[in-house]
């Protein structure tokens, strides 16, 4: 799910004592997690490491994503910058690993609304690519989409789960995931109210052929 990037060192300010933000523990704590080759980022490896300490699967857990986009993570794909993951800190309140824990349950995707979810759903997509690649391979995006979304969001889910096992393409574009989910949002499960002439992504398109064709 992460990738292990590099990241220009940016400087920060530490916060005044005054404003209650031991920015000093954070960046200690950040310390601890950041990429030996690159000091200024959190990669791959401190990520996973992160998650262990929070005891969440890096793998299969969506509130990992959750807690990357809450604090910011979008400067490279993949990790989390030193500034972002301050400002990110101070943003949720939490210094420590301990802090974070007890926050866990505010990453529960389920309270995220329609509107915001959306801008998680695309962030997803930006932090899970790899190198410069502005796509994802198809398997990746199938092992995404059940972590991200659930049949109540998306209820053409399953079926175009099975659709991608089938379809040609090997890569997803940004284009192709974010128009998914809106797909699921204008149009019925049973396709009753689909338009032949709708400004979809071929990909849609195909997808649609398919449950068609599918009994």
């Amino acid at each position: 799910m992460f990738t292990k990037k590099s990241s220009k060192k940016l400087k920060t300010s530490p916060s005044s004592p005054s404003d209650g933000f031991d920015e000093v523990a954070v960046t200690t704590f950040f310390d601890t997690l950041a990429d030996e080759d690159d000091p200024e980022q959190i990669s791959m490896e401190g990520i996973s490491k992160l998650c262990e300490l929070l005891d969440l699967d890096p793998s299969s857990d969506v509130r990992v994503l959750v807690l990357m986009w809450k604090l910011g993570a979008t400067s490279k794909p993949g990790c989390i910058s030193k500034p972002e993951f301050i400002q990110g800190m101070k943003t949720i309140r939490k210094t420590d690993a301990k802090g974070m824990k007890e926050y866990l349950p505010m990453l529960d995707p389920g309270f995220i609304e329609k509107a915001e979810f959306r801008d998680f759903y695309k962030f997803v997509f930006q932090f899970s690519r790899e190198g410069t690649y502005k796509t994802i391979e198809k398997d990746m995006v199938a092992a995404l989409l059940p972590i991200v979304i659930d049949v109540n969001r998306a209820p053409h889910l399953n079926s175009f789960l099975e659709f991608l096992q089938n379809c040609k393409e090997t890569r997803i574009t940004m284009d192709q995931w974010d128009n998914f989910l809106q797909f699921n949002y204008n149009v019925n499960y049973d396709l009753s109210n689909w338009e032949d002439d709708g400004a979809w992504p071929l990909l849609l398109d195909d997808y649609v052929e398919y449950r068609k064709n599918t009994p």
